[in-house]
């Protein structure tokens, strides 16, 4: 009786085992995936705060930054109010606001900011809460930085400095003008 309970707690054991070894296999393919999709601008489609569809082929070139945020995130807060006070808009650069939540909710947070209006600014709301599988992170903030060619430069998880933004971000406008 002992050897046969002894035999099924081993059974259920590697069972269990192959089963997290299988997810974790799996997961890490999906990253890979998704890192790979991002290395140039993946395809995807938004709903704009009309409930308007949005496309990535509605952004034809860079500079390009892509803030995924959340309306109850404090870092995002942050790092959005300080994105608008800095030359950003200036920069000739696009930059898509993503959100995983309802229009409502981001308008509420991006009432906030006066100067959100400027053009180059795009508000979406990933309804359908399909950022991650296409980007490769649901990390809040998390920026993804496209040169000219909207080929990617650099990924920032969580809080970062404008000024660190800028650099990946203005790097390729740098370059271009030397």
């Amino acid at each position: 009786m002992r050897k046969t309970v002894g035999v099924i707690i081993a059974v259920v054991f590697a069972g269990s085992v192959l089963l997290l070894l299988t997810g974790i296999v799996n997961k890490i393919n999906r990253v890979r995936q998704a890192s790979d999709k991002i290395k140039t601008f993946p395809a995807f489609s938004f709903l704009t705060l009309d409930n308007e569809l949005f496309n990535s082929s509605d952004i034809s070139h860079g500079p390009l930054l892509v803030v995924l945020f959340h309306p109850e995130c404090e870092h995002c807060h942050y790092e959005i109010s300080e994105l608008m006070e800095s030359s950003i808009s200036l920069s000739g650069s696009t930059v898509m606001l993503v959100a995983s939540a309802v229009p409502d909710s981001i308008r509420k947070f991006i009432g906030r900011f006066n100067n959100i209006s400027n053009t180059g600014f795009f508000l979406l709301a990933d309804t359908s809460c399909q950022f991650g599988d296409i980007f490769g992170s649901n990390v809040v903030p998390t920026n993804y930085i496209y040169d000219k060619d909207l080929k990617l430069v650099k990924v920032l998880h969580g809080e970062v400095k404008t000024e660190t933004i800028l650099k990946y971000l203005l790097s390729d406008a740098n370059d271009s003008q030397n």
